[in-house]
């Protein structure tokens, strides 16, 4: 029963009256649900329509009081929106309008924690699955400290997607505790944070153990790259075939690859062999060293901490980027070509030379993970003990 100082609602498509609860029309058989907001009020006393007020952007002529159209913001589609149809809904993991399952998150990503630090991941041209993996964290201003993690998924083991993902994540979270830096000299600094990306290599390896729930036949794997960034020293750390390059602005200061694969074209390179004759032919990229549960027995690193003079690009990389760009003067090159042409914000030349790989066939999953640096100074070391750049060294 309605207080009989109020009047019944009415339809907005006929009119007619209808209860405030009503779900539907009973004259024309409208949808009431969800309308008794906007749905227009008779109230005796009132001698015009309340004007009903549409989001800024989406008013019509339609509208009791429209006034003309004014900017509006961007429209966000819903999460559960088919991007491939944009028609339907996922709806039990597929859309029930084309029956496209959603796109797995894993299969392009990016993470950007600084303005100086940024990275991209993505699954490339041929694989349909993205078995590379990333894990950033860095502070400001340039140079402070930053930790940048990529490992690849061995693409004949069982779940390395999921592998090298639980060892980037624990090696990212290992190396950005604080360090014991003894008395504080860069010496001391580097000496702790070559400990560190030691420490941080079993840790990971024990992470993509404990992947492993019941045995199988082929257990997951993956490789290991790794870069500390601290007051401008860098300190970098592979096993398997990974990269860390350092690749400064200066044409007159040597790109160079820090550390070494372990691969037989590697050893095939140690053994005369030229880079492109070994890196192109058969098993190159079978690797030699790598994380899980049939690991070798010896997962120590391969260690190298410079302090660079000049301003450039620190880059850890899968080899689904260097298979197309190897040499550490030519990635150098293509580096500045893609800096014209996008800029230098990390971001954006991290998925540059995502682009840039996958229009040379993305034969491999491909992630590039960048930090900019100023240059500071210059010293280089391998292993737990800095030395003068120079001395002899092993990685």
């Amino acid at each position: 029963m309605t207080h009989p100082a109020q009047a019944l609602p009415s339809c907005r498509s006929c009119g007619a009256p209808h209860d405030a609860g009503a779900s539907f029309c009973e004259a024309c058989g409208a949808d009431l649900t969800g309308n008794a907001a906007a749905a227009r009020t008779l109230d005796p006393l009132a001698s015009a329509a309340t004007p009903q007020t549409a989001p800024p952007g989406d008013e019509s002529p339609l509208d009791t009081g429209w006034t003309g159209a004014v900017p509006g913001g961007v429209v966000e589609q819903p999460d559960d929106l088919c991007r491939a149809c944009g028609q339907g809904r996922i709806v039990d993991g597929y859309c029930d309008h084309c029956g496209t399952p959603p796109p797995d998150p894993r299969n392009h990503f990016t993470e950007a924690p600084s303005t100086w630090v940024a990275g991209v991941c993505d699954i490339g041209r041929r694989h349909t699955r993205n078995e590379d993996a990333m894990a950033l964290c860095a502070d400001e201003p340039m140079g402070a400290r930053a930790v940048l993690v990529v490992c690849d998924g061995v693409s004949m083991a069982t779940d390395s997607h999921i592998a090298s993902l639980a060892a980037a994540q624990e090696a990212r979270d290992q190396l950005s505790q604080p360090l014991a830096r003894g008395v504080g000299t860069p010496e001391a600094r580097a000496a702790a944070t070559a400990r560190a990306l030691t420490t941080a290599v079993l840790r990971a390896n024990e992470a993509v153990k404990a992947t492993v729930t019941e045995p199988v036949p082929n257990p997951p794997s993956c490789t290991f790259a790794a870069a500390v960034v601290e007051a401008g020293t860098l300190v970098a750390g592979t096993v398997g075939d990974s990269r860390v390059y350092w690749l400064p602005d200066d044409a007159t200061e040597p790109a160079r690859q820090l550390g070494e694969d372990d691969s037989f074209a590697a050893e095939r390179i140690r053994a005369g062999v030229p880079r492109e004759q070994a890196e192109n032919g058969p098993q190159a990229h079978s690797i030699t060293r790598w994380l899980g549960p049939d690991a070798p027995e010896d997962l120590t690193p391969h260690l190298t901490t410079i302090a660079p003079h000049a301003p450039g690009w620190l880059l850890v990389c899968s080899d689904g980027l260097w298979n197309y760009c190897s040499e550490p003067g030519d990635l150098r090159d293509l580096v500045a070509t893609t800096t014209a042409a996008v800029g230098d914000e990390p971001e954006r030349l991290a998925q540059a030379l995502v682009d840039f790989a996958n229009d040379k066939g993305g034969r491999d999953n491909i992630t590039v993970a960048l930090a900019r640096l100023a240059g500071q100074g210059s010293r280089a070391a391998t292993g737990a003990t800095a030395t003068q750049e120079g001395e002899p060294t092993h990685g």
